[in-house]
């Protein structure tokens, strides 16, 4: 799949699992709690925060579930 389409893909996913998305510049999606996800040139997602990896996914709804369990953690 493209990255145009995996753009499509993932922002109809943030949107689907109501997480918010506070910058979005290429293939970089900015987050709130300094989230960030880019898209790798095979098409894969990756997950980092404050800076540091937190995993690579080809799974889009294993991302977003994956976000908003670190985001549940961050709030505690």
């Amino acid at each position: 799949m493209d990255a145009s389409n995996q753009t499509q893909l993932l922002l109809c996913a943030l949107r689907h699992f109501g997480i918010d998305v506070e910058q979005c510049k290429d293939k970089e999606f900015l987050l709130p709690g300094e989230v960030r996800i880019t898209i790798g040139p095979d098409g894969a997602f990756h997950l980092h925060r404050d800076g540091q990896a937190l995993g690579r996914f080809s799974d889009v709804v294993r991302l977003c579930t994956t976000v908003q369990e670190k985001a549940l953690l961050k709030k505690q």
